[in-house]
C-alpha cells in the first residue's frame, strides 16, 4: 500500500529543512520531501539519456550516501564537463531521482533517508536555477504569470495587481484552475521566469507548498512570489512554502521582479 503522509513544507529560503515554529512541522517536512522526489522523478525523459545509466547510478548512490556534498559535487562536475542543461536535468538528475522514487515506492529506503535525499535534490536544483532558466532559451523580460492557488476562491486582488502592472508596461497572463495539475500544465506551456501566486488564508499553505514544488520540477529555474492576505497572516510563509519572495502591492511586486530580471541579466553578462 502507498505511504500516506500529512502535509506542507518547511524549506527555508535556501531550501534547508530547518524546523519552523509549528506543531505540524514534521508532517510538513514529510509531505514536502515526498513531493520533491515524486515530482522530479516524473521529469525523467528517455530521450535525454545522453546521461548514461552508469552516471545516473553514481548520482543515485551519491544522493543516498553519508556525504552531504557528494551529489552536488557530482552534478557540478557533470555540468563543468560539458553536459547540457536539459540532459543534466531530464537525464541525470531526474533519472537518478526516479530510481530513488522507485526505491521509496518499494519501501526499500527509510523515511530519514528519503528526507535527506529530497533535501539534497532541492538544494541542487536551487544551485542550478540560473542554468535551468536556459532550458527553454528564455530571455529576462517584463513578463510574468499570475495565478491563484487552486483552492483559492478570491481573485479580485490578484486581477487588480495584474492590471496595475499591465499599466506599467508588463505583460501579465492571469491563469486559474481548480485543478492543480491543469494549472501546472498551463504555466509550463508558457515557461515563465516569474510566477506570482495568490492566496488569502493559512489553510492555503499546503496547496501553495505543493504547487511550488511542482512548478520548480516542471519549470526549472522559475522564480516564485506569493501575494495576498496570507502574506500578513503567516509570518513564516517563505520558510513553509519555499517561495522566493512575498509582495503585498503592485509596487513591491514590480520592484522584486525588476530586481530579479536585473540579477539574471547580470549573471548572463558575467558568463559572456
Amino acid at each position: 500500500m502507498a505511504k500516506q503522509h500529512p502535509a506542507v513544507s518547511a524549506a527555508d529560503r535556501e531550501y534547508r529543512f530547518d524546523p519552523a515554529p509549528k506543531v505540524q512541522t514534521t508532517a510538513i517536512v514529510h509531505s514536502f520531501a515526498e513531493e520533491v522526489i515524486l515530482r522530479v522523478a516524473a521529469q525523467a525523459r528517455r530521450d535525454r539519456m545522453e546521461a548514461s545509466a552508469s552516471k545516473i547510478a553514481q548520482l543515485t548512490a551519491a544522493l543516498m550516501s553519508d556525504d552531504d556534498q557528494a551529489a552536488a559535487t557530482f552534478v557540478r562536475d557533470a555540468r563543468l564537463g560539458g553536459m547540457t542543461a536539459d540532459t543534466l536535468y531530464y537525464g541525470l538528475i531526474a533519472g537518478s531521482v526516479q530510481q530513488v522514487g522507485e526505491a521509496w515506492a518499494r519501501e526499500a529506503i527509510s523515511m530519514p533517508l528519503m528526507l535527506r535525499t529530497s533535501h539534497r535534490v532541492w538544494r541542487i536544483m536551487n544551485d542550478l536555477r540560473d542554468i535551468f532558466v536556459r532550458l527553454a532559451d528564455r530571455k529576462p523580460g517584463q513578463y510574468a504569470v499570475f495565478a491563484p492557488c487552486p483552492e483559492e476562491s478570491h481573485m479580485i486582488g490578484l486581477r487588480m495587481t495584474a492590471d496595475d502592472l499591465r499599466r506599467r508596461g508588463w505583460e501579465i497572463d492571469v491563469l486559474a484552475s481548480p485543478d492543480a495539475e491543469d494549472l501546472i500544465r498551463q504555466i509550463e506551456q508558457r515557461a515563465p521566469i516569474t510566477v506570482a501566486l495568490g492566496a488569502t488564508s493559512p489553510e492555503m499553505i499546503l496547496p501553495l507548498a505543493r504547487l511550488i514544488v511542482a512548478l520548480r520540477a516542471h519549470v526549472p529555474g522559475v522564480w516564485v512570489i506569493i501575494g495576498g492576505a496570507i502574506t500578513t497572516a503567516e509570518p513564516d510563509l517563505l520558510a513553509l512554502t519555499g517561495a522566493d519572495a512575498i509582495a503585498n502591492t503592485a509596487e513591491v511586486a514590480e520592484q522584486l521582479m525588476l530586481g530579479h530580471i536585473a540579477d539574471l541579466r547580470q549573471n548572463r553578462s558575467n558568463r559572456m
